[in-house]
């Protein structure tokens, strides 16, 4: 068990989720330590993990970082997932305090806080006093008697919204986001500190998943599709409604404002929402809980369509948004008014942005402080603005915030040029994140042109031939880190650098031509396309990936071991003369990929019936000759087999696989050992190939 203090474990976390460096100055302020404790600190965890063949080096320009073998930092990340702090951090008590208070139905004693986090009651007693004003923002009275105890007193709504504002302000949208996708792997709770444990208490992680699949229908229910923070907010909300309801805590709404709610479009689509809940856990919800469930979709975050058009157009938030930019073009003596997509935009923050001001819901804007600090100019003459615009609302700094970012964004959006590389943004925050994001970018390198802006719930549905790489502002659970670059919201300086960096080395892809000038041959080339892309659907709908148990085997026997599962499976009529091709080929010269641990073994024969692609993992390293004339260890076998008459375009899919293993981002996806996420690759990768050869007439030659 690693013994270590809650200061190191969280410096740990921030060097093994910052691969390219990051300097002491940054981890200090994240740690909120100064720099010569951070200093010392490293000193003890150099120690650790000299344990795991690893070591801490120190880059000229990029700062500190851990060097080593991939599977030795997943060890160490491992390790570190496992252990127990000795010690907690003043942030991390006061977050298990709350949570303890806030879940309890009973008055907590002081001596049993002090026992579980290991201090004196003096010390549990000065974080209460610490923790008093943060209660009392939710119109919550923090109680304190002698011989009674602790606790919270306070409406049951009032104690949701704390507990959402408990986990959103201790845990990444990330981590949230790992929870709700199925295909992660939980790969985002690897570095989760112990106050999240404790806060997935509160939010069990297999109710979220069991709500977030109760909810896959969700868009057709809604008039408008929800922002990701959104969405998590409303599993949250959901997943917290039935651990309450079931200790017996109830909501309680004024009747005359639920009333109102009853004929909203929200309130019907809530009334299916819970019909889905109540009938998947079998509990029943009153009508106060449906009308809280209407609430958060009211005052959620909208995003625009895929075709940029709002539907139901409001004539008075039109008028709204507007006079906004027109006072804002008076401010800074920029014309704003013919920037379509700005008016857009403010349209679809304003609807929920005006529901959350009337009714005086609390929003969370992550950004708040780095903008104000960025933009210091623009956020005043925005705050003006909006303080002439709604004369009769109180608009707080966050809904500025957000407004900075949509007036922001149209600002910097003259400055574009034409680009080059075809980029994929994904955020988290809402429109006005994403779009400020996609002007920056643009601004500070001109070589980029943002394709779109998608949330991470989006990604399955975006082919990949529709940009050259992703920028995202949030790690994606379901990408390889190599696949995309991770920057701040803000774009700071150091990601400039990055995405520069990586530029120097990549070539763009062109781009598929959506409309192209027949050949003379139309008829012959049509047919040879349809022909090949048979070809790939049957190759990718047959694709498997196979374990292999090894041991004391030769690679005769390997191969008759493969070839008799794809004969158990009807692409082999008989095994033993396919197994005889295969020798035979890897006699002629070697078929084991330099820098790889990947053998490629392919033959055409009559005793194959159809096309086949399958990928062996072995048990056991075993020696290969290489393509090189070297010898290496392969893990991994890749089995391409076609019948001897197979036509040209079969032939040519199975090339283009081939082709593809020089990549090295094939190279990685191999190593996911995922069938799925394999698959999908090649898919792609095959799509992308058969629409690009289009125009090219040798299909038909």
């Amino acid at each position: 068990m690693m013994n270590i203090s809650s200061r190191q474990r969280h410096i740990l976390e921030i060097l093994l989720r910052e691969p390219e460096g990051i300097t002491v100055g940054k981890i200090a302020e994240e740690v909120q330590v100064s720099s010569r404790t951070v200093h010392r600190e490293l000193k003890e965890l150099e120690k650790l993990i000299k344990r795991y063949d690893l070591i801490m080096e120190k880059k000229a320009g990029m700062g500190l970082l851990i060097q080593g073998k991939k599977e030795k930092r997943e060890e160490l990340k491992q390790a570190l997932f496992e252990s127990t702090p000795i010690e907690y951090t003043p942030a991390e008590r006061k977050t298990f305090i709350l949570c303890t208070l806030l879940e309890s139905a009973e008055p907590v004693k002081i001596i049993s806080l002090a026992h579980d986090l290991k201090v004196t009651p003096a010390t549990i007693s000065n974080d209460l006093d610490q923790l008093d004003e943060w209660v009392k923002q939710f119109h919550l009275e923090l109680i304190r008697r002698r011989g009674y105890g602790i606790e919270i007193s306070g409406s049951e709504a009032s104690k949701r919204k704390a507990i959402s504002a408990l986990i959103f302000e201790n845990m990444e949208e990330s981590q949230l986001l790992g929870l709700l996708k199925e295909n992660i792997q939980n790969k985002s709770l690897q570095t989760m500190n112990t106050a999240s444990e404790r806060l997935l208490n509160l939010i069990p992680k297999e109710k979220l998943v069991a709500i977030e699949n109760a909810l896959r229908h969700l868009s057709d229910l809604l008039p408008y599709p929800l922002a990701d923070s959104a969405y998590i907010g409303l599993v949250i909300h959901l997943s917290l409604a039935m651990e309450r309801m079931a200790k017996g805590e109830k909501i309680a709404i004024e009747p005359n404002y639920l009333k109102e709610l009853e004929h909203t479009p929200e309130f019907q689509a809530a009334k299916q929402i819970v019909a889905q809940m109540e009938s998947y856990f079998g509990i029943s919800f009153p009508k106060d809980e449906i009308g809280y469930v209407t609430m958060h979709l009211r005052g959620a975050k909208l995003r625009l369509s895929q075709t940029g058009v709002l539907e139901d157009p409001n004539a008075e938030l039109t008028a709204i948004a507007t006079n906004l930019i027109h006072i804002c073009e008076d401010k800074l003596g920029v014309n704003l008014s013919e920037d379509r997509s700005l008016l857009q935009d403010l349209i679809a923050h304003l609807e929920p942005a005006i529901h959350r001001m009337k009714q005086n819901m609390k929003i969370r804007n992550p950004l708040l402080d780095k903008i104000k600090e960025d933009y210091p100019d623009l956020f005043q003459v925005v705050k003006q603005a909006a303080t002439m615009a709604f004369p009769r609302l109180k608009v707080p700094d966050e809904e500025i915030g957000y407004l900075v970012m949509h007036i922001g964004s149209s600002l910097e959006r003259t400055l574009r040029a034409k680009k080059r590389f075809r980029v994929l943004i994904v955020c988290s925050s809402g429109i006005g994140s994403s779009k400020l994001l996609a002007s920056r970018l643009q601004s500070a390198i001109p070589d980029i042109q943002v394709q779109r802006n998608a949330s991470v719930f989006e990604l399955d549905d975006i082919d990949d031939h529709e940009y050259d790489f992703i920028i995202s502002t949030i790690p994606i659970p379901s990408k390889n880190p190599g696949d995309y670059l991770i920057v701040s919201p803000m774009l700071t300086k150091r990601d400039i650098e990055k995405i520069h960096s990586f530029l120097k080395g990549y070539t763009p892809s062109s781009d598929v031509k959506k409309s192209q000038a027949p050949p003379a041959d139309s008829l012959d080339q049509l047919e040879s396309i349809h022909s090949a892309l048979g070809h790939a659907i049957q190759l990718m709908k047959d694709f498997h990936l196979l374990k292999i148990e090894n041991q004391g085997m030769s690679l005769e026997e390997i191969l008759f071991q493969a070839c008799e599962t794809l004969e158990c499976l009807g692409v082999i009529s008989q095994s033993e003369p396919v197994v005889q091709q295969l020798l035979e080929r890897e006699k002629l010269g070697g078929l084991g990929i330099p820098d790889t641990k990947l053998g490629l073994f392919h033959c055409r024969s009559d005793h194959v019936t159809r096309l086949s692609l399958t990928l062996y993992s072995l048990s056991e390293p075993f020696p290969l000759k290489s393509m090189d004339e070297g010898t290496i260890e392969i893990d991994k076998i890749l089995l391409m087999l076609s019948p001897a008459s197979a036509p040209k375009e079969a032939i040519k899919i199975l090339s283009e696989i081939s082709a593809l293993l020089i990549e090295p981002k094939t190279r990685r996806i191999l190593e996911t050992d995922d069938a799925a996420i394999i698959q999908q690759y090649f898919t792609q990768s095959l799509y992308r190939f058969c629409f690009e050869k289009m125009d090219d007439k040798e299909w038909s030659g």
